[in-house]
């Protein structure tokens, strides 16, 4: 990783240098008071990134030592696989992946620099190519070898740099494999070293420094951006004008690619990798309009229309830049409704220089970040600003970030040799099933009664009679464990046509019965309710985790003839229980 004012500092060194940073990796802190961590395992030996293959089970790649070690509920069962591996600078185990089908075809995808040795190495000069191979999980195991589907090989003709590797892989929401390579330190100015993927020629590739997409067979999918190009070397890229980065994430709500890139001695980016995004490296770092100059560019200010524009390309400016650089690393989606409603589904980075992660809140249309007072212009100019997205200090190397099965936030610690959980003080559990009374008629979705806001999830009378029924909606939730410290029942509901009497009941396990919780009557203004669970476990089935609630509109006074009843219909705004742990 050559970073700014960090220019000879690696992923390499730092892992070298564990002892000294060790004990400061201890002290990883977060700014968010509703937020705790804890170490998730320890013992690995400088994991990259990590893949969830069941719940509470995963897969880690190690950086020096090639092997794919297998971790269930935070201990560490052995290792699935072992490779020969080029460690030298940022080489090495860099990236894995299981299917979108894994649990039928046990398929798993590992990208490493293969060693011409039969064993692992860190001298330069024995790397043959950083490739994406794919294996098979059986028994604790990852076996019958398939590939390579892609390689970026060692090449006479050009640079082969033991830096610019990337080495992330995910799975897309299409079901194919992406997968970042930074540049090898291709493709620069004169010589004859110019390339189309480095934005320095109009043909000649480079065979590195982009975004592939890929078949998880290995062929070339016929959708891909660049096909219609005549050089095949291109036909694999989703996007390119990538000097390297270390982070690769897909949008949960609509499945938009993001990634983060390292900039020289300017300008780290994040930002989205749209279908054929040109990043613009080499000759433009940071906003377009900031005018970068610096040596990998000839110190020459260079604008969007001098960019190489291969046939679908388009130039996307960073959604944030950071112009004295961190060393960006990883970058995730805070993907879970379990966390506060303000952070759900916004980004958190972390980095190499300084050992922080960065929270970036999403604007509505999910293209760009609502930034705070001072970076209103998308590039954090200095300390000051860059401590305005602050997030949490003392995280040592970043290498990656995913929201785990079970909803919480997984966090690589490279020198720490650990991976550490980051949850809430107390889960936002929404309902997970939905109980009405037959015969009630239900519009609007169960997602509307997640967020207390104007949508709802609404249940009415199917008949109109003189003489109405109650009307009955009832719902369970899914805990962690069977004995929470505290659980708070949070309602938000309203009626059409006047006030109807509302009971609120919770299923008491250990008493074998409904236990009220409220009763009020509720009209057509919404009424919140927070409702406490005195002593919660009781209201936890052992053998599910599920507890269980009602809400209740008892009948209304009979109407006389020859007036037309009111439908009954009670209207949803929020039902979600509040929960703690030990």
């Amino acid at each position: 990783m050559r970073f700014c004012n960090r220019p000879f500092t690696s992923l390499a060194l730092l892992a070298a240098a564990l002892p000294a940073l060790a004990s400061s990796a201890q002290g990883q802190s977060l700014v968010d008071t509703r937020l705790k961590l804890a170490n998730w395992v320890t013992g690995l030996s400088s994991p990259t990134t990590f893949t969830w293959i069941g719940p509470g089970e995963m897969l880690v790649i190690q950086k020096n030592d090639g092997k794919v070690r297998w971790v269930k509920d935070g201990v560490i069962l052995g290792t699935a696989l072992d490779l020969a591996v080029n460690s030298s600078s940022e080489r090495g185990g860099l990236g894995i992946a299981a299917d979108a089908d894994f649990a039928n075809n046990g398929f798993v995808y590992v990208y490493y620099s293969k060693s011409t040795t039969s064993g692992d190495t860190s001298t330069s000069g024995t790397w043959a190519d950083n490739r994406v191979e794919r294996y098979t999980w059986s028994g604790g195991t990852l076996g019958s070898v398939f590939g390579p589907l892609v390689a970026f090989p060692f090449d006479a003709t050009q640079a082969n740099g033991d830096n610019h590797d990337g080495g992330v892989i995910r799975i897309g929401p299409d079901g194919l494999l992406y997968g970042q390579t930074g540049d090898l330190n291709r493709g620069r100015f004169g010589g004859g070293d110019e390339r189309v993927e480095q934005n320095t020629a109009t043909s000649g590739s480079a065979s590195v420094g982009g975004v592939f997409r890929i078949n998880t067979d290995g062929t070339i999918p016929a959708d891909n951006p660049f096909t219609g190009e005549s050089d095949a070397a291109l036909h694999l890229w989703w996007s390119y004008g990538l000097r390297n980065g270390f982070g690769m994430a897909f949008d949960p709500v609509n499945g938009t690619l993001w990634n983060t890139e390292n900039g020289p001695n300017l300008y780290d980016e994040v930002g989205r990798v749209p279908k054929g995004a040109n990043s613009g490296w080499l000759k433009i770092m940071g906003p377009d309009a900031r005018d970068a100059t610096y040596f990998e560019n000839g110190n020459s200010a260079f604008d969007e229309s001098d960019l190489v524009a291969l046939q679908n390309s388009v130039y996307v400016d960073p959604a944030l830049s950071f112009k004295t650089p961190i060393g960006i690393t990883a970058i995730a989606f805070l993907g879970s409704k379990l966390f506060p409603d303000d952070l759900v589904n916004h980004v958190i980075v972390g980095d190499n220089n300084t050992g922080s992660l960065f929270f970036c809140e999403l604007k509505s249309s999910r293209v760009d970040f609502k930034l705070p007072t001072g970076v209103g212009d998308k590039v954090v100019d200095n300390t000051t600003e860059r401590n305005r997205l602050l997030w949490g200090s003392g995280w040592g190397v970043v290498t990656d970030a995913q929201i785990g099965p079970d909803g919480y936030l997984y966090v690589v610690n490279l020198a720490g040799n650990r991976i550490l959980r980051v949850r809430p003080v107390t889960d936002e559990v929404d309902p997970t099933r939905w109980l009405p009374d037959p015969g009630l008629v239900i519009t609007g979705t169960p997602a509307a009664a997640e967020a207390s806001d104007d949508k709802s999830y609404n249940f009415s009378d199917k008949t109109l009679t003189p003489q109405p029924d109650p009307l009955v909606v009832r719902a369970s939730f899914t805990l962690k464990s069977a004995t929470p410290t505290a659980a708070t029942l949070q309602v938000e509901t309203r009626y059409v046509r006047g006030a109807v009497p509302q009971l609120i009941e919770a299923w008491n396990v250990v008493q074998a019965r409904w236990q009220k919780l409220d009763v009020d009557a509720i009209g057509d203004v919404d009424v919140a309710k927070s409702l406490v669970l005195a002593t919660p476990s009781d209201y936890v089935d052992p053998a599910t985790l599920e507890v269980k609630v009602r809400i209740t509109a008892l009948p209304l006074k009979p109407w006389r003839v020859p007036f037309s009843p009111p439908r009954q219909t009670l209207l949803i705004d929020l039902l979600r229980l509040d929960v703690s742990y030990p």
